[in-house]
């Protein structure tokens, strides 16, 4: 008996040392991620300046739609199903093999559409003769598929050293060609560079795909009803959350160049950069530790005390940094940005604020995606983006200027929170 208590203290330990140690290598692979994104938005800012980043804005947004939806955005369906199938091989092979013809098949599809539409994109997105340009986006986009399976198969796996690899790898890669081409081409430089600095985590995933035992195994076969039926869900979840971020920002950011100028909408790019860079280390962490624990659990109480924990975590966490930086504004805004930008620091609280709603609201919208709960993700994300549309248009037409749209941020992330908290404490209770 005591051999057997001997061993099992040893196996916990070890189990103890792995989680610490994956949140280590996850941790530094964000932080990686933020600090190339903070460096980035510098290296455009510095070159271009706050009009510049303001003519990129509707690419940003482009890119960012298809690094979330290419190959059908089912990065959080491989984890969900990775992570229920890793002890029924089987099962886990069909569903990849599956995964990725899905895939390839929605890629194509995109590719298609850029091509045909590649004109229009061109001049609506960069205001100029850029068509090449969205070809090479439409070609980029199967990179981002790829990459988006590999990093979905080594989190349901709860591989995380082989998915922060791939992010500081990739995110090594980005910055040097990044300043190459702003360097020499400009504004042009500066939009390619946008395409890299998605597809560069493409190479470390294929030196991962390519020495993983899984490659062997999973065969290329003509269809998997199945595996599609419960993949084109999280399509649809990740279609609306794609169009909709990307599309309310270009609708606002319209809005703001009618009203106020390109100044203001360079200075409202400038804080979404900003807010997306750390609020990826919350949705990624997210992502890779709780919709693998929360797949699992069938007790609503179990979910819903997990999901607590998660909630005060993320409080805890966005708030210490949210402080440090608005106390630091002044110092940080011209460090990461420019001296051209020191007037964000007078709205930035509001994003802050606004942030700190959302990455709250974040823990239990991820309860939505690990249930695959399609309905109630689609009217969560529509009526978000309604809601800082409608807000955004009112305090415009109130004269309230870029101020307004950052408080419509904070209002509409405020309600959407409440809205979160009442529908979760609902779902827990009908278990009694």
């Amino acid at each position: 008996m005591s051999n057997s208590a001997s061993r099992d203290e040893v196996e916990s330990v070890r189990k103890r040392i792995g989680v610490l140690a994956g949140a280590l290598f996850t941790t530094a692979s964000h932080l990686s991620k933020i600090l190339v994104g903070f460096l980035f938005l510098k290296l455009v800012a510095v070159y271009l300046g706050v009009e510049g980043l303001g003519a990129l804005g509707n690419l940003m947004s482009a890119v960012l739609f298809l690094s979330l939806l290419a190959g059908g955005g089912i990065q959080n369906g491989v984890i969900k199903y990775v992570a229920e199938y890793r002890h029924k091989p089987k099962q886990m092979l069909r569903f990849l093999a599956g995964a990725r013809l899905y895939s390839l098949g929605l890629c194509t599809l995109i590719l298609l559409g850029t091509i045909v539409f590649s004109g229009p994109l061109s001049h609506y997105l960069l205001g100029g003769e850029y068509a090449w340009l969205m070809v090479v986006l439409g070609v980029a986009q199967f990179g981002f598929a790829f990459t988006n399976i590999v990093n979905g198969t080594a989190n349901g796996l709860h591989e995380t050293r082989v998915y922060a690899t791939i992010q500081i790898v990739g995110n090594l890669l980005t910055l040097p060609l990044a300043w190459l081409l702003i360097r020499q081409f400009g504004l042009v430089g500066a939009a390619l560079s946008i395409i890299v600095f998605y597809l560069s985590y493409s190479l470390p995933a294929l030196y991962f795909f390519a020495r993983s035992r899984l490659r062997r195994h999973v065969r290329w076969r003509i269809a998997y009803r199945p595996q599609f039926a419960k993949l084109s869900g999280f399509t649809l979840m990740a279609a609306v959350g794609a169009v909709s971020v990307p599309l309310v920002e270009i609708v606002v950011r319209n809005l703001l160049l009618e009203n106020t100028g390109l100044q203001a909408a360079g200075l409202w790019q400038a804080s979404l950069k900003l807010s997306s860079a750390y609020m990826g280390f919350f949705v990624v962490f997210l992502a890779a530790y709780f919709i693998p624990i929360v797949s699992g659990l069938q007790d609503r109480l179990k979910v819903a005390a997990v999901v607590r924990k998660f909630m005060v975590l993320a409080i805890c966490l966005f708030g210490v940094g949210a402080i440090g930086f608005y106390g630091l504004r002044s110092f940080f805004i011209p460090l990461l940005l420019s001296a051209d930008f020191a007037e964000l620091g007078d709205f930035i609280q509001y994003q802050l604020l606004g942030d700190l709603f959302r990455v709250t609201s974040y823990v239990i919208g991820f309860v939505v995606v690990a249930k695959a709960a399609t309905r109630i993700y689609v009217l969560g994300e529509i009526s978000q983006g309604v809601l800082f549309c409608l807000f955004s248009t009112l305090a415009l037409k109130q004269g309230w200027g870029l101020q307004g749209v950052f408080i419509a941020h904070l209002a509409m992330n405020i309600i959407y929170f409440a809205c979160s908290v009442i529908g979760f404490y609902i779902y827990t209770k009908r278990v009694v």
